[in-house]
């Protein structure tokens, strides 16, 4: 007799189970369309602001010429600049944004992609264009101080014509 109540104990708590499981599963089937929409639209929203990329503008009295760029904000970001990069797309770069003055120096190391920076100062002036060597870890400055410092493939500046005098307009 014992050992009857166990098993109709048992079999209680079975069925008990089986209906929970059962009502979760009917909630999950209706929840689930409107959790799978939220997660589209999520997606759709990154992908949106992932692609929305910035871009630097080049200009004088008679030229302009777009650059799309990566921006490098942080001291970490700055730091890792494009080391690392085994190419750069076409038309594209890297923006150094020290947020502020500054006279700090540029090298190549670990940098396997020739480059030239253009450093602009806190008016939006270019005030110096530099080529530079693939793994070169001589320091390359401007005479002065500058608050932002532009990356692209090495001749870039050059074949578009922007020299220093230049003004930059930073839509990030």
């Amino acid at each position: 007799m014992t050992v009857r109540a166990g098993v109709q104990e048992h079999s209680w708590i079975h069925v008990d189970y089986i209906a929970t499981v059962r009502s979760l599963a009917t909630r999950g089937r209706r929840i689930l369309p409107y959790v799978v929409a939220i997660l589209l639209v999520s997606a759709a929203v990154l992908f949106a602001v992932s692609c929305s990329g910035s871009t630097v503008a080049f200009s004088n009295d008679s030229t302009v010429q777009t650059l799309n760029i990566e921006v490098a904000a942080t001291p970490e970001e700055r730091a890792q600049g494009l080391m690392g990069y085994e190419s750069l797309p076409a038309d594209s770069g890297m923006l150094f944004d020290f947020q502020g003055d500054v006279s700090s120096a540029f090298w190549m190391k670990d940098t396997s992609i020739p480059l030239s920076i253009a450093f602009v100062d806190s008016s939006g002036k270019i005030i110096s264009i530099h080529d530079l060597e693939p793994f070169d870890e001589t320091p390359v400055k401007p005479q002065g101080e500058y608050r932002y410092a532009i990356e692209a493939n090495r001749g870039w500046f050059s074949a578009h014509g922007i020299a220093p005098g230049f003004r930059v307009s930073i839509d990030i």
